[in-house]
């Protein structure tokens, strides 16, 4: 069996050096010694769970990404121009897709602009363990779960298991903004 711990100091350098930080400030921020850092760097010694623990929250990273040999995922940025869009041909409702590479494919992020007067229309009920949270941006929203109404106001917001059909109609004036989070990481628990 391979010993996790063998790449543990190659990955602290690595993201250590990714992040710009000098072994003085990762000290400082992890309360760790720059001697004890060095040693760990070149394998010389291995660290406490306590202190590989320190170190990780220093890096901002988990105590197992340490422990796995991969690069810490770079900044990314996803331009307006560049983002995942649907427009209703019909109502207008526009669906930006947010999700990143650095959310789990489990949680999906999803930003709507409805139209004064308009809807999605009713959409099919997930499966079983999804969880949405909506939160009503700009506007207000009408949020219809099996034909039930729950009105929002400009940040308000509502969590739901969506077993149910689900709509979200505009039905004031101006056009209003939602931002959806759908997670389906306990679908497959159920």
């Amino acid at each position: 069996m391979d010993d996790p711990s063998g790449s543990l100091g190659a990955n602290i350098r690595r993201r250590r050096q990714t992040l710009g930080l000098s072994l003085d400030a990762l000290a400082q921020q992890s309360e760790v010694s720059s001697t004890m850092l060095s040693e760990v760097e070149r394998s010389v010694k291995n660290p406490t769970v306590r202190l590989a623990y320190q170190i990780a929250r220093a890096l901002g990273c988990s105590l197992t990404d340490l422990l796995e040999d991969r690069s810490p995922t770079p900044v990314q940025i996803t331009r307006a121009d560049q983002r995942r869009t649907l427009v209703d041909p019909t109502s207008q409702v526009v669906r930006h897709g947010l999700t990143s590479q650095l959310a789990s494919r489990q949680l999906e992020v999803v930003w709507y602009s409805i139209p004064s007067g308009q809807t999605t229309g009713e959409m099919g009920a997930n499966r079983p363990g999804v969880l949405e949270h909506l939160i009503a941006v700009r506007g207000c929203v009408s949020v219809l779960l099996g034909g039930k109404a729950y009105d929002l106001e400009p940040g308000d917001s509502i969590t739901y298991g969506p077993q149910v059909t689900t709509e979200y109609s505009n039905r004031h004036g101006d056009a209003c903004e939602i931002v959806l989070l759908s997670d389906s990481s306990r679908a497959n628990d159920i």
